[in-house]
């Protein structure tokens, strides 16, 4: 392994290594180098300052020497990134060490270290590799060791880096679309690293911020707690007593004595006399709350630290989740409060009822002012976290997915023009770790459903699951779990899907084929464009009743997401080819590319629902869809169509010989052409091939009519020159190269009545997509409906 830190101090010897470094090296500065940003050095943090005799860092040049304790170390390069592992090695260099571990809230981290005492040619010394995997920001490490008797403690800190997005840019931003819609929802419980938590709007109560930042307020409270204990505040309060002529002592007021002296001098011994005493008393409102405070924080520790004991102790002994150091900690948090609520001075004060006014002496008064402070941060903790307050995140790739999700409902609302209907997003539940998670499925806290005023519906949902028991989807074997659903309901009833799973991988220089540009396009991995092709052919859609159900295939489409840099208003989607042939392929997908609109992604859904229109019929709206290339990939030797019945109208063309013409009107006609490049621009390359009939318009008196409907036998791409006159009505065609569709003709149908008034002054014109259905009962041209309307230019 290759080294990149060694630090040595009087007592220990910290080395830090990594294999392949130099390849995450490059990856970050070429990712930086394409977004023109600047690297933000990063520090190496210990808690306590340590005094070390040397420090050796990869990239220096030469040792650092220091005179004085350090907090820091700024490294001149970065050399901690994500998806990577290194190993941490301290030696102990003094000969009394007897035990040393990582103290770690997670198990698998404490258990990545392996402590050895010292033999007869080596010192005792801890190490350990841990891989960063997909959780970047800070990572602490508390070594905790035992030097004759005496328990030390050392907290190295470093901030590992994301090399496919730039951490203090693209993260924050995903943090700010995720806390709008699910709040709260990025904190985690216990992780590898940790991040500043920033502010948030969003009040409740919600224990793991409420735990993250007691722990950052722990110690100030218990100085403060300890202050009151030496020095309780009271108050000079008046007591009112009555009481017999014996049993009055000290100083008598004059009258009082007056009186008493009346009285005896009656014989009256049994009267009760008024009398007015002060003393000191600790039942103080601010008493009151002092105990309040340490009382509601006792309890809390108790709740969750009873609670996450058990939910630990539910998980295999060996994968718990919490490591015992994290738990033992929750406890020892909890023996000053149980301490200071057990004091004496407590015992005299009441309950707490609020307080009438503003009090100076918790405002002020040492001790009492820094538990106030304490509390009142602990109370409106979402509203005043502020940097210096760390806690786990859920782990970038998670982020990544929620963050995808999210971008695809900005598209549909912001570019699309659907309106939000229903969103389930107060259904986020805490989980047994007191993380906040989404309720997974079509109708879970990750479900929106939207409407669009050309009567568009649509649904998009987080992690649906597809078993072998689904009733109107199902996946006949294995369990699928796509990341982000896109179901669309068109006006006449028709289904379709778009599959996005949110992949927060790049493929490597050394996984790319020799035609990939590798040194100017980021590509998602291969594997994940292989999931986009299960996804799509693993799901079937089920209709009809049992024993007489057809089974059909819902996903028009399935496409990665993944953190690639490009400037998507110039660059073109290196998957957009694949995506055209046969509907799978990938987005690129990052917040810092929000000035170029992420435009690929929009682009791609602009073109398959289009913007909201009342121009078109319900059928016009979801045909556009089955013209793409990639919904009309049959089996081998089936055909798919979308109407069986589909009706090409046209004209005859000029100057064809009188035989031509004859036969068309006699119904005897075989074949008929028309150059690719008019069909294909007005209709589409796809829609040739689904032509069941034509219907061909021949002139009677002084307009053109159809009487008449062929049945299309096949239809083939021959150049014009294959043509023969035979086929074409002309003896030779100036424009032999050009490529033309020849439709052969089968049997002919006769209509019930003539389709008049196709006055059509070009060829072009009377060329018109309809069905045999649309074509019963109608007499005038302009009154048959076309279909495909909307795909034609």
């Amino acid at each position: 392994m290759q080294e990149l830190i060694c630090i040595e101090t009087p007592e220990w010897e910290l080395t830090v290594s990594c294999q392949h470094l130099e390849a995450r090296q490059s990856t970050y500065f070429d990712m930086l180098k394409r977004r023109e940003s600047e690297h933000v050095s990063n520090m190496l943090r210990f808690q306590p300052a340590i005094s070390p005799e040397t420090v050796s860092l990869q990239g220096l040049g030469s040792d650092l020497v220091s005179d004085s304790a350090i907090e820091e170390i700024r490294l001149p390069i970065p050399l901690f990134f994500e998806n990577t592992s290194y190993q941490f090695e301290w030696v102990f260099l003094q000969d009394d060490i007897e035990q040393a571990y990582i103290s770690h809230p997670l198990q698998s981290i404490s258990d990545a270290f392996r402590f050895t005492t010292k033999r007869k040619h080596s010192a005792a010394s801890l190490i350990g590799t841990i891989n960063t995997g997909n959780d970047i920001g800070q990572l602490t490490l508390p070594l905790t060791y035992l030097a004759d008797g005496e328990l030390k403690k050392v907290q190295l800190t470093l901030e590992v880096l994301p090399t496919k997005m730039q951490l203090h840019r693209d993260l924050p931003a995903m943090y700010r679309s995720i806390d709008d819609v699910f709040p709260l929802w990025r904190f985690s419980l216990a992780e590898k690293t940790e991040q500043n938590a920033a502010k948030s709007q969003h009040r409740g109560h919600f224990p793991l911020l409420w735990l993250a930042q007691f722990k950052t307020l722990r110690e100030s409270l218990e100085q403060g707690l300890k202050v009151i204990t030496n020095s309780p505040h009271n108050r000079l309060q008046s007591k009112t007593s009555h009481i017999k002529a014996e049993r009055l002592k000290g100083r008598l007021s004059n009258r009082l004595a007056e009186k008493v002296r009346e009285d005896i001098a009656n014989k009256v011994y049994d009267r009760r006399y008024k009398q007015d005493k002060k003393y000191l008393s600790l039942n103080t409102p601010e008493n009151r709350f002092i105990k309040m405070v340490v009382i509601q924080c006792k309890q809390e520790l108790e709740k969750l630290s009873d609670k996450l004991e058990v939910n630990n102790q539910k998980e295999n002994n060996t994968h718990s989740r919490l490591s015992q150091h994290f738990l033992s900690e929750l406890k020892n948090w909890q023996k000053p409060l149980i301490k200071m609520e057990r004091h004496s001075f407590l015992k005299e004060v009441g309950d707490y009822t609020g307080l009438q006014r503003e009090s100076l002496v918790l405002q002020q008064k040492t001790g009492y002012n820094t538990v106030y402070k304490t509390w009142q941060e602990l109370k409106y903790y979402l509203d005043i976290f502020a940097k210096h307050s760390t806690v786990s995140m859920k782990s970038v790739a998670e982020t990544y997915e929620v963050w995808c999700f999210l971008a695809v409902r900005k598209v549909l609302t912001d570019v699309l023009g659907f309106k939000e209907t229903e969103q389930n997003k107060a259904k986020l539940k805490l989980n047994d770790y007191f993380e906040l998670q989404l309720e997974d499925g079509l109708s879970g806290a990750g479900a929106f459903v939207f409407e669009r005023s050309d009567g568009l519906k649509a649904r998009l949902a987080h992690e649906p699951v597809f078993r072998r028991a689904g009733k109107k989807i199902r996946s006949f074997w294995v369990t699928q779990k796509p990341d982000i659903l896109l179901e669309v309901t068109f006006p006449d009833g028709k289904k379709c899907i778009w599959l996005f799973d949110a992949k927060y991988r790049i493929k490597t220089k050394n996984d790319r084929y020799e035609q990939d540009d590798i040194d100017q396009q980021d590509f998602v991995p291969d594997d994940a464009i292989n999931q986009m092709h299960r996804y799509r052919d693993a799901l079937i859609r089920i209709e009809g009743q049992e024993g007489l159900h057809s089974k059909s295939r819902p996903v028009f489409g399935a496409f990665a997401l993944y953190p690639g840099f490009y400037d998507q208003s110039v660059a073109s989607n290196p998957y957009q080819a694949v995506i055209n042939e046969v509907g799978i392929g990938a987005f690129a997908l990052l917040p810092s590319a929000e000035n170029n609109k992420n435009c690929w992604l929009e682009a791609f859904l602009l073109e398959q629902l289009g913007l909201p229109s009342c121009t078109y019929s319900d059928t016009h709206i979801s045909d556009a869809l089955y013209v793409n290339e990639a919904a009309r990939i049959p089996y081998s030797g089936m055909k798919q169509v979308l109407h069986q019945d589909l009706v090409l109208t046209a004209r005859l063309g000029e100057s064809r010989s009188q035989t031509y013409i004859d036969n068309f009107k006699a119904g005897k006609a075989k074949w008929f052409h028309i150059p690719v490049f008019v069909f294909d621009t007005q209709f589409g390359k796809h829609i040739a091939q689904e032509v069941s009939y034509l219907a061909i318009a021949h002139a009677s008196t002084d307009t053109l009519e159809i009487t008449k409907v062929y049945r299309v036998k096949s239809v083939l791409q021959r150049e014009r020159s294959y043509i023969s006159p035979a086929q074409s009505g002309a003896k030779e065609s100036l424009v032999k190269e050009d490529q033309y569709w020849l439709f052969e003709l089968a049997e002919v149908s006769l209509l019930n009545q003539p389709i008049v008034n196709m006055n059509c002054t070009g060829f072009r014109q009377s060329l018109k997509l309809t069905t045999l259905t649309l074509m019963q009962g109608i007499t005038d041209f302009d009154d048959l409906d076309s279909v495909y309307e909307k795909c034609i230019v």
